[in-house]
C-alpha cells in the first residue's frame, strides 16, 4: 500500500504541474462559431447536438434551436448538427483569430442517422462511421423500443455479442466469444466495481434502460482503460455524462414506462438535468420489478427480479475550467433458477439433515426439498471530476482528473421452505484515479495519454467463499495516437499496467465431506 501510494503521488504531482504548464501556456485568440438548427418547415430544434468533428469543441441548442461555440482554434473545421433518430447535417467552416463563423443546419425525421461515440476516438467526438475502432452505439431511443431487464439482454442481438446468462437477472454480455475478465463494463467511463466478471450467476448492476447511450468498443482504443479488455469494452453513458461539455440552460429530462407480460415486468425510469449558468444539477433514478417467467410448460421457479438506483450531483462547467460530483445507489435483488440443485443443502443443522429415521433432502411424504438461492447486491458510489479545457497551447488541449469510490457487496440468500439464511458475502471495494490528457490534434497527428491507479479490497465469507481475501494495487500508463494521411489511417495504443496482489486466508465454511 505504501509503494501504491508513493506512485499515486507521483502521479497526481506529475498530472498537477503539467495542468498547471498547460494553463500557464501562452494563449492565442480563439474563434467563435454559432448558427441554427431547424427542422425542415423552420421550427426550431432544441436539444441538438453540434460538435466539432475530431475535437471536443460541442455545443447544445437552445429552446429556439441557436448554439455558440467559443474558444474554437483558428481553422477548418466540420461541423455536424446531431439529435436521435434526426437526419445529421454538415457543414465545413473556416475561422480566424477573433473572427465569428455562421453555420445554420437543418435536420429531418428519419430512420437512417450518424451515432456520436465518445469513448474510443483519439482526436475527439466522432461518428460511429468515421472512427477508426469498431464501434457500435445504442440511443436511448433504442434502449427504450426494447426495454431489457439486463445490459447482456439488451446488447445480445448486436454483431458479434452473445449473451452469458444463469437466469433472467444475471445475463452479462460476451464480445466475439469473450467473457469474464476480459470484457471489461464501465459506467461513463470507469469500470462499474460489480463481481459480475467473476462467476455466471452474478450480474451486473444497471439498468439499460435509463442510460442516454451504450457504447461497445473494440481494437487498439480498449487499452486506455485496462489490460482486461482483450475482448473488448462496454461503456454505459448516464445523461449526465452525455451533456457534461454543454451545459443546456434550463431543464431537461427523460420519462419512461414499460410492462411484460411473460414474467409480469414492470419498470420505470426518470432523469432530469438544470442548467443554470455555468452550473448543471442531475438527478435520476428508477425501479425494474419482475414475477417468474411463464412457459408453455408453466413458471420457471425463482426467476423474478428487482433493481433500484437512484443517483445525483451537481457540476461547474466554465470555458476553461470545470468540476463536478455525484453519488449513485443501486440495490438489486434477483432468483438463480436451479441454483439450489448445486448448492446442496450445507450450512443447515447436521441432525436434521441426517437424522437416520430420514432421507436427506426429503420430507415425509418422500419429496425432495427444493432449495432456492437468491442473489441480493448493493452497489454505492461517489465520483468527483475535475481539470481544464479549450486550452490554448501547441500541445495539450485538455486535462481531466477523475476519482471514483466504488462500494459493491452480495450475499447469496438461501431458501429453504420459507426460511432465509445468508450462504456466502461478497465485498468489493474499489478506490480508482485517472488522469487523462488530450493532445491538440495538428495536421496529421491527434490522441490522448494519461495514468491511472487503483486499489482494491475483496472479500468473500462463508460456505463457497473459493477465493482469499485479496488486496489488488495497480498502476498503468496509457496512449492512443493516431496519424492522418488523408485516405489511409494509422492508431497506435499501448499500455503499461502493473498489478500487485496480496492474498490472505480463505475465509470460506467447512468443506469436509461428513
Amino acid at each position: 500500500m505504501k509503494a501504491y501510494l508513493a506512485r499515486a503521488r507521483g502521479a497526481l504531482s506529475v498530472a498537477v504541474l503539467l495542468g498547471l504548464l498547460v494553463e500557464g501556456a501562452s494563449a492565442q485568440e480563439g474563434a467563435v462559431v454559432r448558427g441554427q438548427v431547424s427542422f425542415d418547415d423552420g421550427s426550431p430544434v432544441h436539444g441538438a447536438v453540434v460538435l466539432v468533428v475530431g475535437t471536443r469543441y460541442e455545443a447544445l441548442t437552445d429552446d429556439d434551436g441557436s448554439f455558440e461555440i467559443d474558444g474554437v482554434t483558428p481553422g477548418t473545421y466540420e461541423l455536424l448538427a446531431q439529435r436521435e433518430h434526426l437526419t445529421a447535417n454538415r457543414q465545413t467552416v473556416t475561422v480566424g483569430a477573433g473572427e465569428t463563423a455562421v453555420a445554420d443546419f437543418e435536420l429531418l425525421m428519419t430512420p437512417v442517422h450518424e451515432e456520436l461515440t465518445i469513448t474510443a476516438a483519439s482526436s475527439g467526438q466522432e461518428t460511429v462511421f468515421e472512427a477508426f475502432n469498431a464501434i457500435t452505439t445504442l440511443d436511448s431511443f433504442e434502449l427504450i423500443t426494447n426495454p431489457a431487464p439486463t445490459l447482456g439482454e439488451a446488447l445480445k442481438n448486436e454483431p458479434g455479442v452473445a449473451m452469458r446468462s444463469f437466469g433472467p437477472g444475471a445475463a452479462r454480455p460476451i464480445i466475439r466469444g469473450f467473457d469474464g475478465d476480459r470484457v471489461l463494463i464501465m459506467q461513463d467511463g470507469i469500470r462499474t466495481g460489480d463481481l459480475s466478471s467473476s462467476s455466471g450467476d452474478h450480474h451486473v448492476p444497471i439498468d439499460p434502460n435509463a442510460l442516454e447511450r451504450v457504447e461497445i468498443v473494440r481494437g487498439p482504443a480498449t487499452l486506455l482503460y485496462g489490460s482486461n479488455a482483450v475482448g473488448g469494452v462496454i461503456n454505459a453513458i448516464t445523461p449526465q455524462e452525455a451533456y457534461r461539455n454543454a451545459v443546456r440552460q434550463g431543464t431537461r429530462g427523460q420519462l419512461s414506462f414499460d410492462l411484460g407480460s411473460a414474467d409480469g415486468q414492470a419498470g420505470s425510469n426518470a432523469s432530469m438535468q438544470h442548467g443554470q449558468g455555468n452550473v448543471l444539477f442531475w438527478a435520476g433514478g428508477g425501479a425494474r420489478r419482475s414475477s417468474d417467467y411463464d412457459t408453455p410448460l408453466g413458471p420457471v421457479e425463482n426467476s423474478a427480479s428487482s433493481l433500484t438506483h437512484g443517483r445525483a450531483g451537481a457540476g461547474y462547467f466554465g470555458d476553461r475550467a470545470f468540476f463536478r460530483a455525484g453519488v449513485e445507489l443501486d440495490n438489486g435483488r434477483f432468483g438463480v433458477p436451479f441454483a439450489g440443485d448445486f448448492h446442496g443443502h450445507h450450512g443447515h443443522d447436521d441432525e436434521e439433515h441426517h437424522d437416520d429415521d430420514h432421507d436427506d433432502d426429503h420430507d415425509e411424504e418422500g419429496h425432495e426439498e427444493e432449495l432456492f438461492v437468491d442473489l441480493k447486491s448493493r452497489r454505492r458510489v461517489g465520483r468527483v471530476d475535475f481539470g481544464l479545457k479549450n486550452l490554448s497551447n501547441r500541445v495539450i488541449e485538455g486535462v481531466r482528473f477523475t476519482f471514483n469510490v466504488s462500494d459493491y457487496t452480495h450475499d447469496e440468500i438461501e431458501i429453504d421452505e420459507g426460511l432465509e439464511r445468508i450462504g456466502t458475502t461478497f465485498e468489493n471495494r474499489t478506490y480508482v484515479g485517472r488522469v487523462e490528457f488530450n493532445q491538440r490534434q495538428s495536421e496529421r497527428l491527434s490522441g490522448r495519454f494519461g495514468m491511472w491507479a487503483q486499489a482494491r479490497d475483496f472479500a468473500a465469507t462463508g460456505f463457497e467463499a473459493l477465493a482469499p481475501r485479496t488486496d489488488q494495487v495497480s498502476f498503468a500508463a496509457f496512449a492512443s495516437e493516431e496519424l492522418d494521411f488523408g485516405r489511409v489511417r494509422v492508431q497506435l495504443a499501448g499500455r503499461f499496467e502493473r498489478n500487485d496482489f496480496t492474498v490472505g486466508e480463505r475465509a470460506g465454511g467447512d468443506h469436509d465431506d461428513d
